[in-house]
């Protein structure tokens, strides 16, 4: 959607200095004046905070998919040896900032969802402040799911990577485990698995089992950070199901808009030939401008 805000501000400009610098004299120049006092939006303004609070959640959707695009990359980096701290360091800086903002714009979204509200029980639904919210609202709730449902994808993805990386190491060593094995000692906790006694049972070195037990706090890690975005998209379900229904309601105004315009056209259309067609209007106009046009 086009913002023309910036183009109505500056028109109203003309407007009043075109009106402070003469007086109208004929009733074309006041009728052309009238329609483009008409144009400003006296009773429902676009107002600023809202745009303003608008371009700002936008940012923050650009600033989170940024984010979300950087831990997809580093992800893309994933390999068997250890990593170094400082980029696992990074990566959980990554990960709670992602999460800050997910939180921030979700609240956002909602106080949005409110503003629509009272813009429709102040101004009416089919006001301009109203749609101008709703289709807002409806973008970057469309963008913001998106980059969620990337995060999400990019996470189960690294689960997925970390859990082989164990499964190959303890191949390796010589113990063999398998999918099930390793998802139950995950959810369960089972860090005796890892302790020294492998040291000895099956002759894993300290650095291989260093390794292990890193690849198993991350996906500890991931399991929190899972944990932590449900809830948030349990709240983006409960969106998209409203939001539905808001949808379903302006497909149907529009349509019905559409039909009423198509009427409204035809009617006019029909006015005018009945218009050209009255003989009362040949017979009985006897105005200065019809005499002399006759």
């Amino acid at each position: 959607m086009k913002d023309r805000l910036q183009e109505l501000k500056q028109r109203t400009k003309e407007i009043e200095l075109s009106r402070d610098s003469h007086v109208p004299t004929t009733e074309t120049e006041e009728q052309g004046v009238f329609l483009q006092q008409a144009v400003i939006y006296e009773r429902e303004p676009v107002a600023e905070r809202h745009l303003h609070e608008i371009q700002k959640l936008q940012e923050s959707i650009n600033n989170l998919a940024d984010n979300v695009q950087k831990f997809g990359q580093q992800q893309k980096s994933l390999v068997a040896s250890m990593r170094r701290f400082s980029l696992l360091k990074r990566e959980s800086t990554i990960t709670k900032e992602v999460k800050i903002q997910a939180e921030y714009i979700n609240r956002s979204l909602n106080d949005l969802v409110k503003e629509v509200k009272k813009s429709e029980v102040e101004n009416g639904p089919s006001s301009v402040v109203t749609r101008i919210l709703k289709s807002q609202h409806a973008s970057m709730f469309r963008h913001f799911q998106q980059i969620m449902f990337t995060y999400n994808d990019t996470i189960a993805a690294k689960q997925e990577k970390c859990k082989t990386f164990i499964l190959r190491q303890l191949d390796v060593a010589g113990k063999e485990m398998s999918e099930e094995e390793v998802n139950d000692m995950l959810h369960q906790g089972k860090w005796e698995v890892f302790n020294e006694s492998l040291l000895t049972e099956i002759n894993i070195t300290k650095a291989q089992l260093s390794e292990i037990e890193q690849r198993h706090k991350e996906l500890v890690n991931l399991e929190n950070q899972i944990k932590d975005l449900r809830d948030l998209f349990i709240q983006i379900s409960l969106l998209v199901e409203e939001q539905g229904e808001s949808i379903n309601n302006i497909e149907m105004t529009v349509n019905s808009t559409k039909e009423y315009v198509n009427n409204t056209k035809e009617k006019f259309g029909l006015a005018v030939k009945y218009k050209k067609r009255n003989p009362c209007r040949v017979l009985c106009c006897w105005c200065c401008p019809c005499c002399s046009s006759k």
